[in-house]
């Protein structure tokens, strides 16, 4: 005995039906108080009241205003009044500055020494002369 299309059908729309049922059940109120379904007691119409509230006067106070202190006493000034500044003592230096020197008064100078410098000839003689093969 096989199951046709059309019972398979009939079989779902059954049960959509009775889950359609089921939850118009449990959100319709019940007059008995009684559970609608097993998720628990029947739904009551429960007023919430508000909760009071209180609105406060706003209070506006000025600001606070700060009058800085001196940090340092004044000292009775028992100073003498200034001098006269000092002039500044120039020293001699040791040594002589080379304007001053007349070229005929100075020691004859040295001559300056030569560097000898080492000259290397370049290679050019055996450059092309070797002619790698790589077979």
């Amino acid at each position: 005995m096989g199951v046709s299309a059309a019972d398979v059908g009939l079989i779902v729309a059954a049960l959509d039906l009775n889950l359609v049922r089921l939850v118009r059940g449990a959100m319709a109120p019940n007059p008995n108080g009684k559970a609608v379904a097993f998720i628990g007691p029947a739904p009551t119409n429960a007023r919430f009241l508000s909760r009071p509230v209180v609105h406060p006067t706003p209070r506006f106070e000025p600001r606070p205003v700060i009058h800085p202190r001196p940090r340092v006493e004044p000292l009775p000034c028992a100073c003498e009044p200034p001098h006269e500044p000092e002039m500044p003592v120039r020293s001699k230096s040791p040594i002589e500055p080379p304007w001053k020197v007349l070229p005929w008064e100075e020691p004859p100078a040295q001559p300056a020494p030569k560097v000898k410098l080492a000259i290397y000839r370049p290679d050019v003689v055996s450059k092309g002369s070797l002619i790698d093969f790589f077979i």
